[in-house]
């Protein structure tokens, strides 16, 4: 028996060392993390277990029989892979025997084991990473490390809990509502049971960082219940305040229909005491009941609402019969062409369309697309679009909406065939941060059409990403994240041919015979070793603390480090700011999904220093208290704020929360008879009391012909006199009839359907009536996140009708017609540079002609249903006929290899019906423009985009195609410097890094090419910076906790303003306006000057000037302003003020004061900090000097009173007022005894005919507290107030400065009663290193008129009438070495003496420059 034991041992050792008969060899090389199976889900009691097994000696067309039976995956021209698979219960073992063997009986052999478990939860060990802890973007999450569970066990499920698989055996918990909502009592800990298979389950008990809020909530209401209309549903918004002692007071909302829970967010309020909004979501009609939960004391929740709201959804009415025709009278230009009856009672919804089974969520579109005609009360529909002349199936589905069309064989040839397209290799690198390339090498007979990555959704990486080769044997590559993309089991990947042949590959297991060891599969960013970083971070701070962020954004830098750090400084590391703005400001909506797809701003390693570091921007008026961040290290890994000790928090202090963009607060619906012309329309009183509106956008669509309208708003587009950016009023006017011809109007209502409105802080408040972008097609839900600026109102505030009273012409059913249609080409290289197309065509309507202001679109579509759209302009028009065109660039590999089809919809006539001509119906016509076939040139260089890059300067990586030769690239800066660089790495096809970009403010150009090839010369590509200046100030001086942190020293006393005298009858403008005091008159706001009788007014912000630092503000003048559409044009003349205020240039003073060297500031660099501040750098020589002078002006915008430090000394900043920091670097003085001083003019000048007026100019000293010099310049009733502070900061340290009057000694102009100017000069001693001065300016209203008694004054002989206060502003005089030119708009044209002046003023200041 012994002997037999030994021989059979012998004998399976020979078998499976194929050393008997045998010259196949066999060998097992499925990845040893695949050799142990788990159940494929909790609820099954199987494994399915797979086993690849390489065979060599020979191909698979000599190998007759693999036993067991095991599929083919990959060959080449002596060895083969097959795979195999055995379904296994849980604990059982199994060895099989595979035999391959050939004709001639050679055979080879092979004993693999397929093993099938699962986790024995009494073997697992739990260690606690992170509490339970709240955070806005997670919600309450935790995080556990399970000791012995590994990465490849089932994923563990429970029912109250989102569990997300980290890697190392880490696993992070999402408690779900249900959960805390409802089962929360005093609780310390969370216990939940996580379920790993039928019988092993394992209980995680993990600690709760408790709260202990007081909530009080008060004044529920709500708004427009079952009347407002989102992508198509009717919902309702609820509004609350909250006093909370705690910062994150945490509400939910419960519905029945899914998502069941919804969570209100913050859009305003102060600080314990902040309005929450919710829109209620309908998800289907009848009644749904909403319940809003609170928290208690103790952290458990208590129903604090309870509502049932009826819901009624529009009735969405199917399309029709259809047919499917095809036209292949060219074996370049094959297409097939869907033709149904359209949607009746169409409603501007989009319409769904799939083909060919196409594994994603197809196509979506609207109006005009497919629509040929008709109008939305019935129409009808025609869609082409390419398809291959041959196919290996017999039929494909055309699905649109609820209409399926059968296209079948009689439509393109049929030809079976066995050849698949397949994947040959795939390489992944990660190249940046989180971004992954992954290089795809594939092959087909016939052509690979995409390959599908399928991860949530469906990715096609198609021609687009074809960098080499062709379609039959080609390279693709695609850039992803992987963060938000790659990693699980979902991460499926399948190839697709021209033949509609496919193969799909299983994640994580072999596919090529190219490389046994490669896996398919798209990796995630992974933590290669079991870090805690929780444990491990240490050492957090901030360049700045205790931020205040009232009104303004402030840019920051993060610090931090890790024990362990060899583990860390190697990694990329994502930081995230997750605060309530910057969530929405990203449309995050955590009750939709949890994954946060963020640009992240990723923290550079300073070894030197031994820490990371990270700049970011804080925004303004976000909620007070901590400001939220995470840090991401991997997918799923990522560190919250929240679960960290107080030490390592980020405080900032905010006066107000405004997180939320304008409102409609008015409407006013507006006929024919109030435009006094044939218009319809709205008034919109628009409202944003803190941040002010910034911008908006508006779609007006009419209800019967679907015709457009779009408005571009802003605070320069109000309606004249009406208000200011925080609130005004907007006229939205709709043209119902044409002028051109006399066909009349047709009755029909006008809806707006679509509404955008963003403040000065970058908020945005949205209404839209159907999705309209990609991202609210593929997620309507997403809409939610956003506040409705319409809540107010009832959905039929939004329409306005035009009913037959009004309107009364027939409609016209015959729709307009296509005359001629041409296109700049036939083919194009879409590989190439030049990759624009043209298109020209002419449309007729003989009975009531084409409709004014309506754009037909032009749209291309590829056989993978991606569309580009070409919007047309009118080139001209008659009364029957228009002509239009457009010009579009499609992109990389669009339609290649078999073209794309061109239609053209849009066309509406006068008389309610439109028109549209898919590709059959443009080749009918005889036009050859309905097919553009396409080549591909793969070897030229394209930039299409890159990364972020900030001003301080670093790497940048560029994206685009044909980069794989480029070795040189050339960097051009704004000074016209270019620098050539060597490129030897990081060089792909797609991406290609650009080392060393030097710091710089401005944007600069990249080109990139190949030096023996001068010819492969890439595009020039523009980057722009974003720019970070770390020059934050405390507006409120904080108390030193110590003698070494005192406040900024000074080098000598600053002067305090000697006492004076109150002036004004009554005295400093009597008791409502000012308080006499022994220094003179103390204003009170609104009320300025010596004698407290100039007036400020709050207006709309200066339009900031791009080249250099100068505004200009538009007020309403003593007649009202301009006339508005309906409104009286005989007005009286208007008159214009301007105040010009300049920095003139620097002067060079010897010890006896005089000028020795002149330098003029002229040229400025624009630079846009926020949209409050603005920056403006020069740099200027000195004769007979090498070193350059570099100067900073920083202009800031005040719209409310605000408080800010500067040089130890707190000072008011009036509303609408502007500040100016200007910066002036080392200066190389000839002689240790010199000074410096800068030279600034200050013009005020009108453009009135009147005659009887007085100007008057004064200098002194303030007498509000302030220590200051002031200048002012007064024409009658207006003013320009100029501020200069007696001190500044010189090398770090307080010292005091002289302002000085210097019209005796510069070239002033001849003053009169419509012009005065000053030239002031601010005097700073020697200094090393640097000085910072703090001027600002205002204009004012004077209560009463310059006279002959006036300082300085200059009278005609009838000057000293006296005329009524009028409305006025308070401004900030423009920057450094610019001219800012402030309109105060009296006029709409100005007189040739104004204009005379300004020649006159900007000749005298050249003349100075010099």
């Amino acid at each position: 028996m012994r002997i037999f034991t030994i021989l059979f041992s012998f004998f399976f050792l020979l078998i499976n060392s194929g050393l008997l008969n045998s010259e196949f060899i066999l060998t097992d090389i499925t990845p040893n993390n695949k050799l142990i199976n788990y159940p494929d889900t909790t609820s099954s009691k199987t494994c399915t277990s797979y086993h690849y097994i390489l065979v060599n000696g020979s191909n698979q067309g000599t190998i007759n029989q693999i036993i067991p039976y095991s599929f083919f995956l990959s060959s080449n021209s002596d060895s083969v892979i097959y795979y195999a698979y055995q379904s296994l219960n849980i604990g059982e073992s199994k060895q099989i025997n595979f035999t391959v063997n050939d004709l001639n009986q050679t055979n080879g052999y092979l004993t693999v084991n397929f093993i099938c478990k699962e986790v024995d939860v009494s073997l697992v060990t739990i260690d606690i990473i992170q509490n339970v802890t709240w955070s806005d973007n997670l919600k309450y999450s935790s995080i556990v490390r399970l000791n012995g569970v590994p990465d490849e066990a089932t994923m563990p499920i429970n029912v109250n809990a989102i569990i997300n698989r980290m890697g190392n055996s880490l696993y992070r918990i999402i408690y779900r509502e249900p959960y805390y909502t409802n089962n929360l009592q005093n609780s310390n800990q969370w216990d939940i049971d996580l379920q790993f298979s039928v019988n092993q389950i394992l209980k995680v008990s993990v600690p709760f960082n408790k709260l202990n809020p007081i909530v009080f909530v008060k004044d529920i209401k709500e708004y427009q219940v079952n009347k407002l209309k989102y992508a198509g549903l009717f919902g309702g918004t609820l509004l609350f305040e909250v006093n909370s002692t705690i910062q994150r007071p945490i509400f939910s909302s419960f519905t029945m229909f899914d998502p069941y829970y919804q969570t209100p967010k913050p859009i305003s309020g102060v600080k314990g005491d902040v309005l929450y909004y919710l829109n209620l979501i309908s998800a289907v009609p009848g009644n749904q009941t909403y319940s809003l939960y609170s928290q208690n004391e103790d952290d458990s929740f208590k129903t604090i609402l309870n509502k049932t709201i009826e819901y009624t959804l529009p009735t969405i009415n199917p399309l029709g019969q259809s047919i499917a025709t095809s036209d292949n009278s060219s074996e370049l230009m094959n297409f097939i062409t869907v033709k149904f009856d359209g949607a009746s009672d169409y409603n501007f919804g989009t319409i769904n369309c799939v083909f060919k089974n196409i594994f994603d969520n197809g196509f979506n579109y609207g109006f005009p697309f497919g629509f040929i005609s008709g109008n939305n009360n019935i129409n009808k529909m025609s869609i082409s679009t390419p398809i291959t002349s041959k196919s290996n199936q017999k039929e494909f589905t055309w699905n649109c909406g609820s209409t399926i069309v059968i296209v079948n064989d009689s439509l393109f040839i049929q030809e079976s065939t066995t050849s698949r397209p397949t994947i040959t290799s795939l390489e992944n690198i990660n190249i940046y941060g989180f971004s992954f390339l992954a290089i795809f090498k594939a092959t087909d007979d016939y052509g690979v059409k995409y390959i599908g990555v399928f991860q949530n959704i469906f990715n096609k990486i198609g021609s687009e990403s074809l960098v080499s080769g062709d379609t039959k044997n080609g390279v693709w590559e695609y850039l992803y994240d992987g963060v938000n993309l790659g990693g699980d089991t979902k991460n499926s990947i399948s190839i697709s041919s021209e033949m509609d042949t496919s193969t799909s590959y299983f994640p994580g297991l072999p596919f090529s015979i190219s490389d046994i060891n490669q896996t398919i599969l798209l990796p995630q960013i992974e933590l290669n070793s079991p870090v805690n970083y929780y444990r491990d971070i240490k050492d957090i701070s901030f360049m700045f603390n205790n931020v205040h962020v009232t009104n303004q954004s402030v840019d920051n830098i993060m610090y931090f480090t890790f024990d362990n750090i060899n583990n860390y400084k190697n990694l990329s590391i994502g930081f995230t700011l997750t605060d309530p703005k910057s969530l929405k400001d990203i449309n995050y909506q955590s009750d939709i999904f949890m994954t946060l797809n963020l640009k992240y701003i990723f923290a550079q390693w300073d070894e030197s220093k031994g820490r990371f570091s990270v700049m970011f921007k804080m925004p303004a008026n976000t909620v007070p208290g901590v400001l939220d961040w995470t840090l991401t290290f991997a997918k799923y890994n990522t560190l919250i704020n929240t679960a960290l000790p107080e030490k390592y928090q980020l405080n900032i202090i905010s006066e107000n929360i405004d997180i939320s963009g304008p409102i409609v607060t008015n409407i006013i619906k507006k006929s024919p008879s109030d435009f006094g012309t044939s218009n319809v329309g709205w008034l919109l009183t628009i409202e944003d009391d803190i941040n002010g509106i910034l911008n908006g956008y508006i779609i007006v669509k009419g209800v019967l012909d679907s015709s457009s309208y779009n408005f571009t708003i802003s605070p320069s587009t109000s309606v004249t006199g009406s208000g200011d950016k925080w609130k005004a009023d907007y006229l939205i006017s709709i043209p119902i009839q044409d002028n051109l011809n006399s066909y009349g109007c047709i009755a029909q209502d006008y809806s707006i359907t679509y509404a955008k409105l963003e403040d000065s802080f970058g908020n945005i408040n949205k209404f839209v009536a159907f999705p309209v972008t990609s991202e609210e097609i593929a997620n309507p839900l997403s809409i939610f996140s956003n506040v409705n600026p319409f809540y107010l109102f009832n959905i039929d505030s939004l329409t306005v009708s035009v009913d037959s009273t009004t309107c009364n012409t027939a409609l016209d059913t015959t729709e307009p017609t296509l005359i001629s249609f041409t296109s700049s080409k036939s083919s194009i290289d879409v590989g190439s540079q030049d990759r624009s197309i043209r298109f020209d065509f002419k449309a007729q309507d003989l009975e009531s002609g084409l409709k004014n202001n309506q754009y037909p679109i032009v749209y291309l579509i590829t056989e993978n249903l991606e569309s580009v759209e070409c919007i047309s302009t009118i080139v001209s028009r008659t009364s029957t006929e228009t002509i239009y065109t457009c010009t579009t660039e499609v992109p990389i590999g669009f339609g290649y290899p078999l073209g794309f089809t061109v239609s053209v919809f849009g066309f509406i006539n006068n008389g309610g019906y439109y028109s549209g001509f898919s590709s059959d119906l443009i080749k009918s016509i005889g036009s050859n423009s309905y097919f553009i076939s396409t080549i591909q040139s793969m070897d030229i260089p394209i930039i299409m985009s890159s990364t972020g890059i900030t001003n301080q300067g670093g790497d940048v990586w560029i994206n685009g195609r044909g980069f794989l030769l480029s070795d040189t690239a050339t960097i051009t800066y704004s000074d016209g410097n270019k620098i050539t660089k060597t490129l030897t790495n990081n060089i792909y096809n797609s991406v290609l890094l650009i080392p060393a970009i030097k710091a710089t403010n401005q944007s600069f150009t990249i080109q990139v090419y190949n030096s023996s090839q001068p010819t492969k010369t890439s595009n020039l590509f523009t980057i722009t910076p974003q720019l970070f200046f770390f020059n934050y100030t405390d507006p409120v001086p904080t108390q030193s906790p110590t003698p070494t942190t005192s406040s900024q020293p000074t080098k000598s006393p600053i002067p305090t303003n000697p006492p004076q005298k109150c002036s004004g009858n009554p005295e400093c403008g009597g008791a409502n306006q000012g308080v006499c005091t022994k220094n003179g008159c103390v204003c009170l706001s609104p009320w300025y000057g010596k004698d407290c009788t100039s007036k400020l007014v709050e207006v709309v912000p200066p339009i900031i000037n791009g080249s250099n630092p100068s505004v200009e503000i538009p007020i309403p003048g003593d007649n009202g302003g301009s006339s508005t559409t309906g409104g009286s044009t005989d007005l009286p003349s208007q008159i214009i003020y301007k105040s010009l205020i300049s920095i003139v240039s620097l002067r060079e003073l010897d010890f006896n004061g005089n000028a020795i060297k002149n330098i003029p500031l002229n040229s400025w660099v624009f630079s846009e900090i926020n949209s409050t501040i603005s920056r403006y750098d020069t740099s200027v020589s000195v004769e007979g000097k090498n070193e350059k002078v570099n100067v900073t002006t920083t202009m800031q915008w005040f719209s409310n009173s605000s408080t800010v430090t500067f040089a130890g000394q707190q000072l008011k900043m009036n509303p609408s007022t502007i500040k100016f920091n200007v910066d002036i670097t080392t200066y190389p003085f000839s002689s240790s005894l010199n000074s410096l001083q800068l030279v600034m003019s200050a013009t005020l000048l009108s453009s009135s005919t009147n005659n009887d007026i007085c100007s008057s100019k004064s200098f002194g000293d303030t007498s509000n507290g302030d220590d200051s010099n002031f200048i002012k310049l007064q024409i009658d009733d207006h003013s320009v107030y100029g501020r200069f502070l007696k001190r500044a900061i010189v090398d770090g340290l307080i010292i005091s400065v002289d302002n000085i009057l210097l019209d005796d000694s510069m070239n002033t102009i001849e003053s009169d009663t419509h012009a005065q100017q000053s030239y002031i000069g601010i005097i700073i001693p020697h200094y090393n290193k640097l000085i910072s001065i703090d001027p600002d300016f205002s204009v004012l209203i004077d209560q009463h008129p310059a006279s002959k008694s006036s300082d300085n004054s200059i009278c005609s002989n009838k000057s000293g009438l006296t005329k009524g206060q009028i409305s006025g502003i308070a401004i900030g005089a423009a920057g450094f070495a610019a001219v800012v030119v402030i309109s105060v708009i009296y006029s709409v044209n100005k007189t040739k003496k104004n204009k005379k002046l300004l020649n006159s003023i900007s000749k005298k200041i050249e003349s100075v420059n010099k």
